[in-house]
């Protein structure tokens, strides 16, 4: 064998093709190029919808915010009479209501004293009177609103028979209705109200005794009246009545008659029963009827 001869050539390895993962051009790129764009569109107009919404409500909210506030019509002016000046005393000025209509006339062009019972009573101060009936009142200023249905007196200016003229409600003094009711010569416990209004003065009261006992000091003797609504006790300065010989003894022989007692009257407030008081300090202060 020859040693210069070279060996044929091998041949060389075979490649084999490797395939392109990476999609071909063109052809699969679109549809996720679409979807992009419209994943963006979406999303986008969400978020300006969201943003021009809330702009909205935040202008609104500004703009009431800004608004002032509507101002309150201004009340129409009131005319005033012109009047002299006013007397000092009340008594230098007639009493005028019901009672006496016919001396309106009179004192037209005076300050007077007038009473009544109000119908209604305006915001703008005009007063409408049930008696004395077909008379107005004019409030130079302030509310009549709070007046109706109130007894009152008023001071003021007559205008005319069917008009006076009022400064002002610190010229118009409420009127209780118990305080206008006749006086009596004998009250009982239906009277209870009547009573307390005349608390301060001197009064005949007829009742039966229930009981009698001391007060919690022991300065007093109470003859102790029946009585629902309210309660109603004789009291006695037991000093004084024992000078009297009047005696918590003597005086629960008292118990289950009727009495006429004269005293001063008083009254105390309590959280159950209001307790009507008929003062005494002598034995002819009262008198057994029944």
């Amino acid at each position: 064998m020859n040693n210069d001869q070279q060996p044929p050539p091998s041949n060389p390895p075979q490649q084999i093709p490797v395939q392109s993962l990476a999609p071909p051009p063109g052809g699969n790129k679109k549809p996720l190029v679409i979807i992009g764009i419209l994943v963006l569109l979406i999303g986008g107009g969400l978020f300006l919808a969201s943003t021009m919404g809330g702009n909205d409500e935040g202008e609104v909210a500004e703009k009431k915010q800004e608004e002032p506030p509507k101002p309150k019509p201004r009340p129409k002016p009131r005319k005033k009479v012109e009047t002299t000046e006013r007397p000092d005393r009340e008594t230098d000025m007639a009493e005028l209501s019901s009672k006496n209509r016919s001396d309106f006339a009179d004192n037209v062009g005076k300050w007077v004293r007038l009473q009544g019972k109000v119908r209604t009573g305006g915001e703008d101060g005009v007063l409408e009177f049930e008696e004395p009936a077909g008379v107005t009142g004019q409030l130079v200023r302030g509310s009549a609103a709070h007046l109706s249905g109130q007894i009152i007196e008023v001071i003021g200016w007559m205008v005319s028979e069917e008009k006076i003229q009022v400064e002002g409600i610190f010229e118009i003094t409420t009127i209780n209705p118990v305080d206008l009711l006749p006086k009596k010569d004998v009250y009982t416990i239906a009277d209870a109200e009547q009573l307390i209004s005349l608390r301060n003065t001197r009064a005949t009261f007829k009742g039966k005794v229930k009981s009698v006992r001391v007060s919690g000091d022991k300065k007093n003797l109470y003859l102790i009246f029946e009585g629902e609504s309210h309660e109603f006790f004789g009291s006695g300065d037991i000093k004084k009545l024992k000078e009297v010989e009047v005696t918590e003894e003597s005086l629960k022989e008292l118990i289950g008659k009727t009495l006429k007692l004269k005293g001063k009257l008083g009254y105390k407030k309590q959280e159950e029963k209001d307790r009507i008081l008929i003062n005494f300090n002598d034995k002819d202060a009262y008198e057994v009827v029944d």
